[in-house]
């Protein structure tokens, strides 16, 4: 979560502002979880000016053992954005400039991190590093010149000033991704409309985990936990081995060589009801907001469309291929993406790409080894991993009003889900429930536990029920009428635990079965 300002919003931008610089000096060192390596840095506050030079380059010493030349995918070890190339090696971070070929230095860390470094992840103008321990440390003005950076161990709530945070301990595959007002500028939903990524910037890990059926997305900005997170494709039914981010644009492989992409963070999945709207009746033609608090109150402009979008399958690549797969931003806009697969065509080594909403592959060589596992990349469509049992909890209940209600396979990674009602004279209701996972700023427990999740929830009445309500029974119309109001949308408390789902607005209780 990153919190959007229009133009026309600075005092709101002055004000969060305020906030930060205010938790900063209440907790100048809180850092419970990076042990004796506090670092105060700059990350999370407003962007200054970008220095075009290369001013304190010359000062780092050369590199004594080299990365490659040229890195043309990003990844958990080597990364870039549009100004410099970072590699990690042997417990450090290497650098240099990305548009030109080698100069590689070492890049000075604060003594608690020299030589601790086991990956980096570069996006936008930030730099994830983690430690031997799993640890984040960002490293802040990515895209000025390297006198300007510095580094922070803050991560979490308040306002990204929280203790810091690490990688789930079963992460089979990391990514850092920014999605900024400078560098995107704007992102699409769903009804093709096009919103303004504000006056900050949204920030996230990306970590894959569950044996490569989950992906948790980690944001500085909320509780220092693991409990944000969204499945892989077909409901979780397909198995990454790998994982890459940028812009909040995922790109997923498995192992037998089906690439799915994603847009999605916390923003987009329609959690941050405090800064934005989010509708799920159709937005599409309607003008755009011009500023953050017009999206926000003004029903005249269009709303961002739920659900968020979902993952889009790739073609597949026609050639041999690895397990690095790569995206990266090109542009303005969320469709500015180049995605990067590590492959082999003919005798020669280099990668499959493409950008985003293209049609086809073509391959770049570079002559470089192959660095990671070659896949089984078979013509036929695999998505569906046959070892993956389905996830996911069932409820059922009887109503004050004598109706009972049933949900199979509740996922908190996975939305929207059937909801079942039956009625006493033998008839059935098939609805709708969206699921949004919504802010909060205590730790929560990952999945489903004894303690009590809450979620933004939506019912929908499918359009075609709607519309041949006169031939629906009689006790399916009192239900539609009475309770829903007659609308197609109804918003609605959501609260479960491993023993009880519970739906505010119908006055449901399910019990866990």
């Amino acid at each position: 979560m990153a919190v959007k300002v229009g133009a026309n919003n600075k005092a709101v931008l002055a004000a969060v502002a305020g906030l930060i610089v205010a938790s900063l000096t209440a907790n100048p060192g809180a850092s419970a979880d990076t042990g004796s390596c506090a670092l105060l840095g700059t990350v999370g506050t407003p962007e200054v000016t970008e220095d075009d030079s290369n001013a304190g380059l010359d000062a780092m010493p050369a590199a004594e053992t080299a990365p490659p030349d040229e890195v043309y995918l990003r990844s958990s070890s080597e990364s870039f954005n549009r100004r410099w190339a970072f590699a990690a090696r042997d417990g450090h971070i290497y650098v240099k400039e990305a548009a030109v070929s080698g100069g590689w230095r070492q890049l000075p860390l604060p003594g608690c991190l020299e030589g601790r470094i086991s990956g980096v992840s570069a996006d936008d103008d930030e730099v994830m590093a983690i430690d031997r321990d799993g640890r984040f440390f960002t490293m802040d003005h990515a895209l000025s010149a390297p006198k300007d950076w510095n580094w922070s161990s803050r991560y979490g709530n308040p306002l990204w000033t929280g203790p810091g945070n690490a990688l789930p301990a079963d992460t089979l595959d990391w990514s850092w991704s920014v999605l900024s007002p400078n560098e995107d500028r704007h992102w699409r939903d769903t009804a093709d409309n096009d919103h303004s990524v504000g006056g900050a910037k949204v920030s996230h890990v990306f970590a894959l985990t569950d044996g490569g059926r989950r992906i948790r997305y980690i944001d500085p900005w909320l509780p220092a936990d693991h409990s944000y997170e969204m499945a892989t494709p077909a409901r979780g039914g397909f198995r990454a081995v790998a994982l890459s981010t940028s812009g909040s644009t995922t790109l997923v492989v498995n192992r037998f060589g089906d690439l799915y992409t994603r847009l999605y963070d916390f923003d987009i999945s329609g959690a941050d009801k405090v800064f934005f709207r989010y509708s799920y009746d159709d937005q599409r033609g309607l003008p755009p907001a011009a500023d953050m608090l017009s999206e926000r109150v003004d029903t005249h402009y269009a709303a961002i469309q739920l659900p968020a979008p979902e993952w889009v399958r790739q073609p597949k690549i026609p050639g041999d291929i690895t397990d690095r797969v790569s995206v990266h931003k090109t542009g303005i806009g969320s469709d500015a993406r180049e995605l990067r697969v590590e492959g082999v065509s003919g005798n020669r080594t280099g990668y499959w790409t493409k950008m985003l909403t293209a049609a086809a592959w073509t391959f770049v060589p570079t002559d470089q080894p192959l660095t990671r596992h070659r896949l089984d990349n078979i013509a036929a469509d695999r998505t569906i991993d046959e070892s993956a049992s389905p996830a996911g909890d069932s409820y059922g209940g009887t109503s004050v009003a004598g109706w009972t209600a049933h949900i199979e396979s509740f996922d908190v990674a996975v939305t929207p889900t059937p909801l079942r009602l039956s009625f006493t004279d033998g008839s059935h209701l098939d609805l709708v429930l969206h699921t949004v996972d919504g802010l909060r700023q205590s730790p929560q427990q990952s999945g489903i536990g004894t303690q009590s999740r809450h979620f933004d929830g939506t019912i929908e009445v499918p359009e075609q029920i709607l519309n041949s309500l006169a031939a629906e029974p009689a006790s399916v119309r009192e239900f539609l009428t009475a309770t829903l109001g007659g609308r197609r949308f109804t918003d609605t408390a959501v609260e479960v635990t491993t023993s009880e789902f519970r739906i505010s607005e119908i006055e449901l209780t399910m019990a866990h079965q």
